[in-house]
């Protein structure tokens, strides 16, 4: 059936945004609808990871993002007076690559999705445009919109945040995770010529008489956060003058300007599927979580990896439409163990009992190691093996005569790793067809240019160490860049390929992995 578009997008924040890039740089006709008329022209978010680096790259604007953005390597627990309670330093090396975290200055970043967007010619963005109203009749979907308009699509997704008017159309319920807190957010902007002040990449104060979080942003950008106590009046809280009260140990009106300030009630809130049909949710429309792990933007940004690559096999006709039912199977729980943990900090900064606060302190103060990262694997469509479902490790590889990240030489799609060329040599017509088919892309990595698949020395044997520690020779890597599978020698590969395409085109989840340390 002809429609207007093969998927209509409502909301055009970062979510938005990146769906209309990732979908579009694969050749989709995609429209995008947002109510407001021009970007927020004020900071929300701050926090990016290497994760979500690495589906920059994929959106093709890691490297102006990287530009515009600053590692945050420092991170601190500190108590009341300020004093140093834990140090978490976040200088580990990451499998994508990337620095562990980095903060910015939300119009800054964007600004740049908002032309890469633009710039794409089969995506469409009409500001100043809401949706209205979503009728999915199993076939095609209508979207209604407040100008009196009706578009066509194939799919519709609704990243028009926590408040989703298309979630509501769905009639789809969202689970309680059980937190809830009303925090103050202030943005501020030092004035030019200023020196920089003494505050940490991120502080997190615990104080049980007035929990707080305090962030460098980059540039000339630093926020303050404070939990609105018991008995203190909700709108008293952002008043000017109280704020500048709170913030005068580093700023004040002569050196700083106060951005914004504004109240949030931190939720944590689960959407109980992603989508029924040819109607789908991401970001904070699907789910909502305290801020106190910065994976908030990162995991609206996971769903829009997944969803794209998983929906542009169905618009190719690879998967049938059921095969999107693996999206809510691998973003749900996923997404649910982030909120989860970001509860369990939450819970912690938010103490406010002098005695469980001294009794926490005292926990904290006698860890004698930096706890590891939280990197949950995902559920499903995955292959139960060592690394399945977990991130794969992204090499820095030679490409001719120049070092470049894997991702950016082969793009997007399935790839297939492997140390032995002899994994990739010769593979059978079935195998090979399901590569053009599904759209796997083939490296060896470690060896000399010159091999007869494409072959990549690594500039550290990181990915060799990675694969040889699962004992295996090669690995599957699906486009959101998490391992399908991984194996050991060419018998093996040639059994696992066919069973790939088998399930894409049987529209059916793979087995769960377990958890993954």
């Amino acid at each position: 059936m002809t429609t207007d578009f093969d998927v209509a997008i409502a909301g055009y924040g970062p979510v938005g945004q990146a769906l209309a890039i990732l979908l579009g740089r694969r050749g989709w006709k995609t429209a995008v609808f947002d109510r407001q008329r021009e970007l927020y022209p004020l900071p929300r978010a701050c926090h990016l990871d290497y994760e979500a680096m690495r589906i920059l790259q994929a959106m093709g604007i890691a490297d102006e993002i990287d530009a515009a953005i600053t590692p945050a390597r420092e991170y601190l627990l500190l108590r009341g007076d300020l004093s140093v309670l834990s140090d978490l330093p976040r200088g580990w090396e990451t499998p994508t690559g990337w620095e562990a975290s980095y903060h910015f200055y939300q119009p800054d970043v964007e600004h740049i999705f908002d032309a890469a967007a633009k710039a794409l010619p089969g995506v469409t963005v009409r500001q100043g445009m809401a949706v209205t109203g979503v009728v999915d009749d199993g076939e095609v979907v209508t979207v209604s919109l407040d100008s009196g308009e009706r578009v066509t699509a194939r799919f519709v997704i609704g990243a028009d945040g926590a408040n989703s008017l298309v979630r509501e159309c769905l009639g789809i319920p969202r689970e309680d995770l059980g937190f809830e807190a009303t925090w103050v957010v202030n943005d501020v902007e030092l004035k030019e010529g200023c020196p920089p002040l003494d505050v940490p990449d991120t502080g997190q104060v615990l104080d049980p008489a007035q929990p707080r979080h305090m962030a460098w942003l980059g540039g000339r950008h630093y926020r303050w956060e404070f939990m609105v106590l018991d008995g203190v009046d909700a709108g008293e809280a952002v008043n000017p003058e109280r704020v500048w009260a709170k913030l005068s140990r580093w700023v004040d009106p002569g050196s700083a300007v106060l951005r914004r300030s504004a109240l949030y009630t931190f939720r944590s809130l689960v959407a109980e599927t992603f989508g029924t049909g040819g109607v789908l949710l991401a970001g904070d429309a699907a789910h909502l979580m305290p801020p106190f792990m910065g994976q908030g933007m990162v995991s609206g940004l996971r769903d829009a990896i997944t969803l794209s690559w998983m929906l542009d096999l169905v618009l190719r006709d690879v998967a049938p439409v059921p095969f999107l039912e693996n999206y809510t199977l691998s973003r749900r729980p996923h997404v649910t163990k982030y909120i989860a943990e970001s509860v369990r900090i939450g819970q912690m900064v938010c103490e406010t009992d002098p005695a469980k606060a001294a009794e926490r302190d005292r926990i904290l103060a006698a860890q004698t190691e930096t706890p590891p990262p939280f990197r949950p694997p995902v559920e499903a469509f995955v292959v139960p093996g060592p690394l399945a479902g977990t991130l794969a490790v992204q090499p820095r590889v030679w490409d001719g005569d120049r070092s470049r990240m894997l991702d950016d030489v082969l793009g997007p799609g399935f790839q297939l790793l492997t140390t032995d060329p002899a994994d990739v040599e010769g593979l059978s017509p079935e195998a090979e067809e399901t590569c053009a088919l599904v759209g796997v892309r083939s490296a060896v990595i470690g060896v000399a240019v010159g091999e007869p698949t494409p072959s990549f020395a690594e500039e550290k044997p990181r990915f060799a160490d990675w694969l040889a520690r699962a004992g295996a020779t090669w690995v599957l890597v699906r486009p959101d860049g998490y391992v399908y599978e991984s194996g050991t020698g060419r018998a093996a590969l040639e059994q696992s390929l066919p069973a790939l395409r088998a399930a894409i085109a049987e529209g059916v989840a793979c087995s769960a992995v377990r958890e993954v340390a």
